[in-house]
């Protein structure tokens, strides 16, 4: 009797690409090894999830636009304690949540951010203040813009730098 082969980190990563489907993808995330439950297998180690696995599945699912599924996944890397978020993934969730005009829920993350061990920067406070503009929120986006630290950013970029110039003008205007 052949005996299937737990999966690896690296095949696990290379499925979750390949799969086009973000349902599959997604039980292949939360069950990356389907004959784990024989009663006659030895009982496998839980699975080393690695942070490419998660910015692959958080990528597919918000895409998607299945945000339940993506906040569990959210949730599950929270408490994984060997794995170290990167800013740039939850940039990826404030910009599908300000796509889909779910402007609380981008809020909630961007809030959220110390809670993974995150440190928002200049690059996580651009995506949120372009998911305020692009849900048209400009009163809310200066109020934003204002309320930040902006001393705890050594360098403005060029959208922050375009927003302080337009906050400083008296009439607010959005071109398109």
């Amino acid at each position: 009797m052949n005996k299937a082969k737990p999966t690896s980190p690296f095949r696990l990563a290379s499925l979750l690409h390949l799969q086009k489907h973000p349902k599959l993808a997604l039980q292949l995330f939360k069950n990356p090894n389907p004959n784990a439950n024989d009663t006659e297998a030895p009982p496998l180690k839980p699975f080393r999830y690695n942070l490419l696995h998660y910015d692959l599945i958080i990528t597919k699912l918000g895409r998607a636009k299945m945000f339940d599924e993506m906040q569990q996944i959210l949730h599950q890397l929270k408490h994984d304690t060997r794995v170290i978020p990167e800013e740039i993934i939850f940039c990826n969730v404030i910009s599908f949540y300000g796509r889909a005009r779910l402007l609380e829920h981008a809020l909630q993350v961007f809030d959220e951010m110390p809670s993974f061990n995150v440190q928002r920067t200049v690059k996580s406070l651009n995506t949120l203040l372009n998911a305020l503009l692009t849900c048209g929120k400009l009163d809310r986006m200066k109020e934003l813009f204002i309320s930040f630290n902006l001393k705890a950013i050594a360098v403005l970029d060029g959208l922050c730098s375009n927003l302080k110039i337009i906050m400083n003008d008296s009439q607010v205007r959005v071109t398109g």
